[in-house]
């Protein structure tokens, strides 16, 4: 989502991820400044699982890699959920 002529955007944005190894698995965050004719790369945030698993609901802001200054805001939350997966069975 774009968010126009903000210093400070706030996206205010639900995703849902499928996550196979909370222990393992990293969530990578990119950030654009979007302009008519560009879009240019702004900065990243990686950060691993563990707090939300071990929290399950965690907010923090993380500092923007790549960046001389801005930090993202975000508020996780860990709801597991058994996923159905195809036995591989012909029937």
């Amino acid at each position: 989502q774009v968010v126009n002529e903000s210093l400070n955007p706030v996206w205010n944005q639900t995703f849902d991820f499928v996550v196979e190894d909370g222990l393992h698995d990293m969530l990578m965050l990119e950030v654009y400044d979007h302009d008519t004719f560009s879009r240019d790369y702004m900065g990243r945030c990686i950060l691993t699982l563990t707090k939300v698993l071990i929290e399950e609901d965690y907010t923090d802001s993380f500092p923007l890699q790549g960046a001389k200054t801005g930090k993202l805001k975000l508020h996780l939350k860990w709801s597991p959920q058994s996923i159905k997966r195809d036995s591989g069975e012909a029937a």
